[in-house]
């Protein structure tokens, strides 16, 4: 079985070498990647099938720091992509979306830690979606949009029909048709058909993987409608990260569509509304490196924010209260490039959905509350993005969910009804293809995802080697939105 790259990042947690950990603090990548090859090849050959050692295997603690440095070195390859503009870049990017903006304003900005930068090569360099996080989430600067601001009006008066028809009736559904597709761009393509051609062959072998929606308590009548040509898998309906796969040795570039349908239900829920079983279940409660961790910052958190509390609902809900009134909303970098998510989302305050609802599971992780992972995408009329949200379990009731960042978005706009609903429910605008974080997929891709973690748009590699950003060209869309 090849090696699997992805499983790398289960080590994250095991840190750098002091050295290392320096020039990537001050972005000299270049020079850091040079030193991880360094210790790599001290006696370890590290090839496309992963990392051998002919005799003397290394203790488990030092293999832990070797896989953590192959995943620390992919992830500072790709570092400089996620932040690609230097100071004047970003004020010139301001610049032509926001009206009179100036230099000064944006190092006011920079200063109040408004906007998400890293050192690159030893210069500070802004990350690329900095402008569309002030522009969506600072009113002040959607009125001097250059561009018309879009309206969320028309969508906060359907959630809120959504949500009173919930109230009265226990719950709402929608039958649902997406259309998705994953290929590699023109120019990737050439570039590794040309190596294919100077290795001797005359073909790519593609694998390509994407986000089906599974079988869930909310989710039913999937059916698939349309392929582009038939896979060479589509994994059962209850796995943790659903796909479809296809298989090919491709002499031209090709695309991978799919389209599907399925009834999403979504039920209201009041989790204060019942009281809770004196013993609570004790599963999704441990930690899951590199991430879900117990940190020292995050312990102390969850014991202040549920000091004098015996009720595990109320406890999640001062939780969920801490996120989506204190967490404010920020595009991310890829999730590739993060280290510890929770604990940094607590901190510096700021994160996207993926984000919060990691940080709102290690919490009630934290607290003795089982707390587990959900994500696909957000559906709707003329609407198709990617989205992340939480589940949580208080028995008698059982499953529940908490999404923070609708949550969030809801308290800026005034709309405290509609934030206490993500609170215990969703809404039925939901494909839910994953149900776990870091699950591998069926087959497993061994070259490094894009995403190690998560799965909504899809993954491809060829001849063994995974791609991303602009390597990749991904489509969703809704094709059909038939409340019922």
């Amino acid at each position: 079985m090849a090696f699997d790259w992805n499983e790398t990042f289960r080590s994250l947690n095991t840190g750098l070498p002091d050295d290392i950990a320096r020039l990537k603090a001050a972005g000299y990548y270049t020079e850091a990647i040079a030193r991880i090859d360094a210790r790599l090849a001290e006696d370890w050959t590290v090839t496309q099938n992963g990392p051998n050692r002919e005799a003397n295997p290394a203790p488990q603690g030092v293999k832990a720091q070797r896989m953590a440095l192959l995943a620390q070195r992919e992830m500072m390859r790709r570092m400089p992509a996620e932040y690609p503009y230097t100071e004047a870049e970003a004020v010139a990017r301001m610049q032509s979306l926001v009206r009179d903006f100036t230099p000064k304003e944006f190092r006011a900005l920079d200063l109040a830690g408004r906007v998400d930068w890293r050192f690159v090569e030893g210069e500070k360099h802004y990350q690329a979606r900095f402008a569309e996080t002030l522009l969506d989430t600072d009113p002040a600067y959607g009125v001097r949009r250059l561009a018309p601001e879009p309206d969320g009006s028309a969508a906060r008066a359907r959630r809120r029909a959504v949500h009173q028809k919930m109230v009265e009736t226990g719950s709402a559904s929608a039958r649902i048709t997406v259309e998705a597709g994953i290929g590699m761009t023109d120019a990737a393509f050439a570039q590794a058909l040309a190596k294919a051609k100077a290795e001797g062959r005359d073909t790519v072998h593609v694998r390509a993987w994407l986000p089906l929606a599974a079988a869930c308590d909310a989710q039913s009548d999937i059916v698939v409608d349309q392929l582009s040509e038939p896979p060479a898998h589509i994994a059962p309906e209850d796995a943790p990260q659903r796909t479809v796969f296809w298989e090919a040795d491709l002499a031209e570039n090709h695309r991978f569509t799919l389209r599907y349908s399925y009834t999403q239900t979504a039920r209201y829920a009041d989790p204060l509304g019942f009281v809770p079983d004196p013993v609570q279940p004790d599963f999704d409660t441990a930690e899951e490196a590199p991430h879900i961790v117990f940190t020292p910052y995050l312990r102390a958190l969850a014991a202040q924010l549920t000091r004098g509390v015996t009720n595990p609902a109320e406890k999640a809900k001062r939780i969920y209260d801490y996120i989506t009134l204190n967490v404010h909303y920020h595009y991310q970098p890829a999730y590739f490039v993060l280290e510890d998510i929770p604990t940094r989302c607590a901190a510096d305050r700021r994160g996207d959905c993926g984000i919060m609802a990691l940080t709102f599971i290690t919490l009630c992780r934290i607290a003795g509350i089982p707390a587990r992972w959900q994500s696909g995408l957000s559906v709707g009329p003329g609407k198709c993005g990617c989205h992340d949200w939480a589940m949580f379990y208080i028995a008698p009731r059982g499953w529940m969910y908490a999404d923070c960042s609708y949550g969030g978005s809801m308290a800026r706009a005034g709309e405290e009804e509609l934030r206490r609903h993500y609170f215990g429910s969703l809404d039925p605008g939901r494909m839910v293809a994953n149900r776990a974080f870091e699950a591998p997929f069926d087959p497993p891709m061994a070259g490094f995802r894009a995403d190690p973690y998560d799965n909504q748009t899809g993954e491809i590699e060829a001849d063994g080697v995974g791609l991303y950003r602009g390597q990749v060209e991904t489509t969703k869309e809704t094709l059909r939105y038939e409340e019922q």
